[in-house]
């Protein structure tokens, strides 16, 4: 009974599609040709409209890649480029300390290594730095190593105590391990400064009360401890602490002026025994 009425469907469609042929042949004329192109048109039409649509989706679709790739391209070369402008960045920094050692005669005495910081922990107690020079550039152990720049060129760093070929250790300043006799450049009284840990004041010790520091005085290596040469600045007082005593001395913190954290740069200066004060 389903086929029946699906066939009967069909054929009533059928008849009415030729009807309306028929009816629009008598109004308007047509013939066979005619009819032909009056069926044909509204597909044609249909078609060419859909064409259209397709084309101008796919056109759409191959802009969009197009256009994501040059985007990618473009972020690829925006990354470079700042990349390039952080390296000559760190460059001009280099450079103008350089330039500063140079216009201030640092250290006239001792030949001079440049070296790149490779190795910095964060980490308060480990205390290393590793360095990209070595025995092969004429480094040797207890060699001093100042700072190039963020303005304290010259500054005190630490100093070298083992060396490879291309590579060497260098002992901070602020390391619990380091310690160096200095003397207040306002005064002259002397005392040890010694390391307390990345990110801590240094402690000035062996410094008896009544001696004459004050709070921001500055501090430089004495030269008299036969590591470092005279003059190298260190420091500058930050606390005196009267109500604290270690023995007869008194408890003063100082407050180092190079800062280790942000080191990338260094200077060795390649004093041997023949160049000791």
């Amino acid at each position: 009974m389903t086929r029946f009425r699906e066939r009967l469907l069909y054929l009533l469609a059928g008849l009415i599609t030729v009807a309306v042929v028929v009816l629009l042949a008598l109004l308007f004329d047509l013939t066979p040709p005619r009819i032909i192109l009056a069926l044909a048109g509204p597909v044609l039409k249909v078609a060419s409209w859909s064409g259209d649509y397709i084309r101008q989706g796919f056109e759409h679709y191959v802009y969009l890649v197009r256009l994501r790739e040059e985007n990618r391209d473009l972020r690829e070369e925006n990354q470079r480029l700042r990349s390039l402008l952080v390296r000559l960045q760190e460059k001009a920094r280099i450079c103008a300390g350089l330039r500063t050692f140079e216009e201030k005669k640092l250290f006239p005495r001792y030949p001079r290594v440049l070296a790149r910081v490779i190795y910095n922990p964060l980490n308060a107690f480990e205390g290393y730095l590793i360095i990209d020079r070595g025995k092969r550039d004429g480094l040797a152990p207890e060699m001093p190593v100042v700072s190039v720049a963020d303005g304290e060129e010259g500054g005190l760093v630490g100093q070298v105590v083992e060396v490879a070929d291309h590579y060497a250790k260098v002992l901070p300043l602020v390391s619990p391990e380091a310690a160096v006799e200095v003397y207040d450049l306002r005064s002259r009284e002397r005392g040890i400064l010694k390391g307390q840990g990345l990110g801590r004041p240094l402690l000035l010790d062996y410094v008896p009360y009544g001696a004459d520091l004050r709070e921001g005085d500055l501090l430089v290596t004495s030269g008299l401890d036969a590591l470092y040469p005279p003059g190298i600045r260190v420091g500058r007082i930050l606390k005196i602490l009267p109500q604290k005593r270690q023995g007869f001395f008194q408890v003063i913190r100082v407050v180092p002026l190079v800062k280790v954290r942000k080191l990338r740069y260094v200077m060795v200066l390649l004093m041997s025994r023949e160049f000791q004060p």
